[in-house]
């Protein structure tokens, strides 16, 4: 008997293989083409408007180019033998593309750790950005996807393009059937301490008011890229000026989301010996106009 694992939105998976056997129905059947995947879809936040600045300015040419060139050396490159053998001994199957500033990472849902590998890849993408001073959205999600190299299709594909595109805060967002996949495809050192692997996993995430978690780049620095002693201050540092350069716009979407990023920001400035984003002041006209606070 094969074991396997109940999730709501994909019924019962055999654990060898990632397969669905069963339904939320009950009906037996198995997915021949498709995989079942753990999909991410990351993109610059208001890249177009980035492009449009492109046209007549070269700095921020290539900042773009230079951004986008260290995501693909990063994370598109050929893999040597060691790491291939790596991955068959963990089951992973890692299909990465990179399409303009749109990054879409997926992963074999039954690749041992690939919960917690998945979240590390897309916190370093959010790092990289942050350190180019951009910022980013996005959503993972599960479920059927082919993916082989450019080629890519299926719901769960749609599903976190959909997710990333309704999203309007500066978060790559996930619900909680992640941590329960994390639990029955730990990494191979924590076998028998699963919890242990969720709950490290948690620290450095936080729950949106809708329940779903995302990964908080306000405070992961040292535990997800670190570089010795005073880095991540520098690098919070670079963040902070995104945020009160984002608080500059008059445009009502794009103001709320910096604020609330400097909200958030706000809360553990202090441990980075950074001073926090008066926003209040700075903004105080436009918040009344918009009704921004409560």
């Amino acid at each position: 008997m094969y074991r396997s694992i109940a999730l709501k939105k994909m019924g019962k998976v055999d654990l060898r293989t990632g397969e669905v056997v069963a339904n939320n129905n009950g009906e037996m059947e198995r997915i021949i083409k498709y995989d079942f995947r753990v999909v991410a879809f990351i993109d610059i936040l208001g890249f177009e408007n980035i492009i449009e600045k492109t046209k007549t300015d070269e700095k921020e040419f290539d900042r773009v180019l230079t951004t986008l060139t260290e995501l693909k050396d990063f994370f598109i490159r050929p893999k040597d033998h060691n790491e291939i053998e790596a991955d068959r001994k963990l089951g992973a199957d890692t299909q990465i593309v990179q399409v303009s500033d749109s990054l879409i990472i997926s992963r074999l849902i039954q690749e041992q750790g690939g919960i917690y590998n998945m979240l590390d890849d897309c916190a370093f993408a959010i790092h990289l950005l942050i350190s180019n001073k951009f910022l980013c959205r996005g959503a993972i999600r599960f479920g059927k996807m082919y993916h082989k190299e450019t080629t890519l299709f299926g719901p769960a594909y749609v599903e976190a393009c959909k997710a990333e595109k309704e999203e309007k805060l500066p978060v790559v967002k996930f619900d909680k059937n992640l941590f329960e996949i994390a639990k029955y495809f730990p990494g191979p050192t924590n076998i028998g301490f699963e919890d242990w692997e969720i709950d490290f996993i948690k620290k450095n995430c936080k729950q949106l008011d809708n329940g779903e978690y995302y990964l908080d780049y306000f405070t992961d620095y040292d535990d997800r890229v670190g570089g010795g002693e005073g880095t991540a201050s520098s690098h919070y540092s670079k963040l902070r000026e995104i945020i009160v350069e984002g608080l500059n716009s008059k445009d009502k979407n794009v103001y709320k989301k910096y604020i609330w990023a400097a909200q958030q920001f706000n809360k553990t400035a202090k441990n980075y010996g950074l001073e926090i984003v008066e926003y209040n002041r700075c903004c105080k006209g436009l918040s009344k106009i918009w009704g921004v606070f409560h």
